[in-house]
């Protein structure tokens, strides 16, 4: 893949074609400071025949110079799963990094024999204990390309290497960051972390992942980017539960959706105890309608071969057509289907005064499902929640 490409001049977010992993770059001040959530670099993308774009070489190019070198303030690893952070090393040698954000499972995962860690996760997990190490030297002054975030709460944290990280390299579910490599973006920018809680310790590597809802402001409005990493039905279900019994369900609302684990069907298809076989669970899919707000996208990080045959294979056409019925017609985008599948291009929204703006490129709208139309119609109107969106307070 050849293309050429830059990153927007205005606040935004894109989401690449990386095949099924996720690579997302959050442009949070423009020509200043970028953000990354996951990466998927492929080698494969390197031919320009194949569709899946090297993402690596375009952040090289795209990202904002400082000291002659391309600078990312942020690198955030929602889980140390090969397709969400395959291409680290490589960054790392080619990219200066100000922030590490993760969760505590890297440091689990490295410890537990039975789980094995791609090497990539490797290098992220080596090159967090080497930043562990600077600040516990120095915990007064941490410098850019030192600095850590350890999101969520984890027993291993109380550990003698770990126990001694500051609170500023700490954050927790209900915490809000505004702080971006020692820039403070209030009013520009806020993180509101969901997740993992601290009863998520004990889950699936899945259902550890970093949960984040991002909040792009500029001047009087803003849009709102929820990511979920690769969770799944029951923690996805306790993150609505439980900021609901808060003060911060204006951080449940959203404008884009990136759908968890690549359009898998286990968001919305769960078998509990007790139950014969999985069933729909309509609870979800209530949740993600009720805060999603006017105009609403959802965001497929995958290859275009929705599919319905047995095995852990997402994305699952079952699952894309859920999503389909809660947002308009032509909303539901996957990240190898924009514009079309055999040239795909990176989706891009920008911020703005006016607020949330998606430039489609596409020819022509796919037409929705028959089964996106049936609701569309009992629904009535896509009009957003009637709840008023507010932000807690830092933490």
């Amino acid at each position: 893949m050849t293309e050429k490409f830059a990153l927007p001049e205005k606040k935004g977010v894109v989401y690449w074609p990386v095949g099924t992993g996720d690579s997302t770059t959050l442009v949070l001040k423009p020509g200043s400071l970028v953000m990354q959530i996951d990466l998927h670099h492929m080698e494969k993308s390197d031919d320009a025949e194949e569709p899946e774009w090297p993402i690596l070489d375009y952040l090289v190019k795209s990202l904002p110079k400082r000291n002659g070198r391309p600078y990312l303030a942020v690198f955030a690893l929602t889980h140390p799963d090969k397709d969400h952070v395959q291409g680290f090393s490589e960054l790392l040698e080619r990219v200066d990094i100000g922030e590490l954000w993760h969760t505590p499972k890297i440091f689990r995962d490295h410890e537990e024999e039975e789980e094995a860690m791609c090497e990539d996760a490797v290098a992220f997990h080596e090159e967090v204990h080497r930043r562990r190490k600077a600040i516990l030297a120095n915990p007064a002054n941490v410098k850019s390309g030192d600095r850590l975030r350890v999101i969520g709460h984890d027993d291993i944290l109380k550990e003698d290497k770990y126990k001694g990280l500051p609170d500023t390299a700490k954050s927790r579910p209900g915490d809000i960051v505004m702080l971006i490599d020692g820039t403070d973006l209030k009013s520009h920018f806020q993180a509101f972390i969901h997740a993992p809680f601290k009863c998520d310790q004990d889950e699936s590597k899945n259902n550890t992942s970093l949960s984040l809802n991002v909040v792009l402001w500029e001047g009087r409005n803003y849009a709102q980017f929820f990511f979920f990493g690769d969770r799944e039905y029951p923690t996805i279900k306790r993150t609505f539960e439980t900021t609901e019994g808060s003060d911060n369900t204006g951080y449940l609302a959203w404008n884009v959706m990136l759908c968890s684990h690549h359009c898998s069907k286990k968001v919305m298809y769960w078998q509990d105890d007790g139950d014969a076989e999985e069933a729909f669970k309509s609870d979800i899919m209530d949740f993600f309608e009720n805060y999603a707000r006017n105009g609403a996208f959802i965001v497929s990080s995958s290859h275009s071969d929705f599919t319905d045959a047995d095995g852990d294979n997402p994305p699952h056409k079952r699952a894309r057509r859920r999503y389909e019925a809660i947002v308009s017609s032509g909303h539901f985008l996957c990240t190898h289907e924009y514009p079309n599948r055999t040239s795909p291009q990176p989706l891009v929204f920008t911020v703005d005064e006016n607020g949330l703006h998606f430039d489609d490129r596409r020819k022509k709208r796919e037409s929705t499902s028959p089964l996106a139309t049936a609701i569309a119609a009992a629904r009535g109107s896509d009009a957003p929640p009637a709840q008023k969106v507010g932000f807690g307070k830092n933490k």
